[in-house]
């Protein structure tokens, strides 16, 4: 496991391309958003959006025509790949839109989601709105709208990318950047394994370690940002997640009744700490692949710190 603050993504720059406000600015967006690893620096988004849909392109061309009317869940009630595939394509197009929209200077708003209980009947009218275009057509525009939120990104500012939007979906305001970071781990974790060829082998699998890090940073992100004050009440607590292996660290999650922050890195004391074995189990307890409960069992997961707690975190944070 690497340590905290290191870097493993280096800037992929010529040497010498580097100025000093180039460097002084990212060291401000990292301080800012607590990421160490680069997670939401401008050109390390960007290439990892276009990583995403090379993947995703190398995925969907595997698919055969009756894959997509199968259940992506093993529960009869789970959407089936092309419903997955319509629900991306349309937040993913939604991200952009948002960012469009803030980086224009306009208000951001979303037509038919004005409070986060409207969530679910937001993306069932999204996905019925999809039903009757060919899959090949929802398939070039994911793709075609991962590359257009590399586009996006590339030329932002540090002051842009800080900026926040309030969004009635979201727990507290996010930046920019977290923004961009919410669109590449809803797309390449939140429903990696509904999009895949087979349950057995989600997205992920094909992601390099470190990208695998920053994924998980941004998912973290974006799990602060799904947290129910109305489900905490007054509660003030710090949830550690330690992983193990490749593309592993460290990461808290910071509770308060103004609303959560997540972050990678290590705090010095801790309320519950929930240990993985492997990034693989992380991702798969976090899309609901597998039970927290049956890895316990089973010694898969490790959990420590306040046990009430622990029982009660997957619902402060699920949508």
């Amino acid at each position: 496991m690497l340590p905290d603050d290191e870097s493993e993504m280096p800037d992929p720059r010529p040497i010498g391309a580097t100025t000093p406000d180039d460097a002084g600015d990212a060291d401000t967006a990292r301080a800012q958003l607590g990421d160490r690893i680069g997670a939401f620096t401008t050109y390390t988004v960007a290439a990892d959006f276009l990583t995403l849909r090379e993947i995703y392109s190398g995925n969907f061309a595997r698919m055969h025509e009756e894959d997509w009317a199968r259940r992506s869940e093993r529960r009869v009630v789970g959407w089936t790949r092309l419903q997955a595939l319509a629900h991306v394509e349309a937040m993913t197009l939604l991200y952009n839109q948002v960012i469009r929209d803030t980086i224009a200077g306009r208000t951001a708003s979303i037509t038919g989601l004005s409070s986060r209980t409207q969530l679910k009947a937001f993306n069932q009218a999204t996905i019925e709105a999809r039903t009757h275009i060919p899959v090949e057509e929802l398939v070039t525009s994911f793709l075609d709208a991962l590359s257009h939120a590399a586009e996006l990104v590339a030329p932002l500012t540090v002051e842009t990318m800080l900026r926040r939007v309030p969004l009635p979906h979201f727990s507290s305001p996010p930046t920019v950047a977290e923004l961009f970071g919410s669109s590449l781990a809803h797309a390449g974790i939140v429903h990696a394994t509904q999009l895949a060829v087979s349950r057995a082998r989600p997205i992920w699998i094909y992601f390099q370690p470190s990208l695998m890090r920053r994924q998980i940073t941004r998912f973290i992100h974006l799990r602060g940002l799904n947290y129910w004050l109305s489900r905490a009440g007054q509660l003030h607590a710090t949830i550690a997640i330690q992983i193990a292996g490749q593309g592993g660290g460290s990461w808290i999650i910071r509770l308060s009744p103004e609303g959560a922050q997540g972050r990678i890195g290590r705090a010095r004391t801790n309320d519950v700490t929930f240990s993985f074995p492997s990034a693989d189990l992380f991702c798969r307890m976090m899309c609901y692949q597998t039970s927290p409960w049956r890895e316990w069992f089973f010694h898969r997961l490790h959990v420590s710190g306040n046990l009430n707690l622990a029982r009660r975190t997957l619902t402060l944070f699920k949508p």
